[in-house]
């Protein structure tokens, strides 16, 4: 079910902390099933996630739907550079309205491609962004601080 009030703004400060839960969730929902799990287990202990948001929430855009936060965009350049919905509200089109509006910014700033990475460990992730036209252009292994070898794959979508 599509959420009667739907809006995409700005994040402000005080989103920091449902942005943090938010991803955090988000995150763990996308790799939880296919990632190993001392990849997970370092996440957690890392936690880079609330450094993130604290520094760089006010580059982001942000889905509010009837008063809490579905999802976050954020365009950097031409780079989406994360893009994560809440995994209660996956697969309610809050996804591809945050790319939209990434896109929007990044078509703005005048640029003609708009470009990700992706995890190959981000299945579910992979299948959205193919279905909206975004290609495969490089794919990296490197062995990550885990110790677990991690395949990203960069792709790109002319705007």
């Amino acid at each position: 079910m599509t959420p009667s009030n739907r809006q995409i703004r700005p994040a402000r400060l005080e989103d920091v902390a449902p942005l943090i839960e938010l991803a955090r969730r988000s995150w763990l929902s996308a790799f939880a099933q296919t990632a190993p799990f001392p990849l997970i287990a370092w996440w957690v202990r890392a936690d880079r996630t609330t450094a993130w948001y604290e520094q760089y929430w006010p580059e982001m855009l942000v889905l509010e739907e009837d008063g809490i936060l579905a999802g976050v965009v954020q365009p950097m350049g031409s780079e989406i550079n994360g893009l994560w919905v809440h995994p209660g509200r996956q697969r309610t089109g809050a996804g591809t309205l945050l790319l939209d509006a990434g896109e929007e910014v990044i078509r703005r700033a005048g640029h003609r491609t708009a470009w990700l990475t992706c995890s190959g460990f981000n299945v579910t992730a992979l299948a959205f962004y193919r279905s909206r036209g975004y290609v495969e252009t490089r794919r990296d292994r490197e062995l990550h601080p885990s110790g677990v070898e991690v395949e990203n794959l960069r792709m790109e979508r002319d705007l």
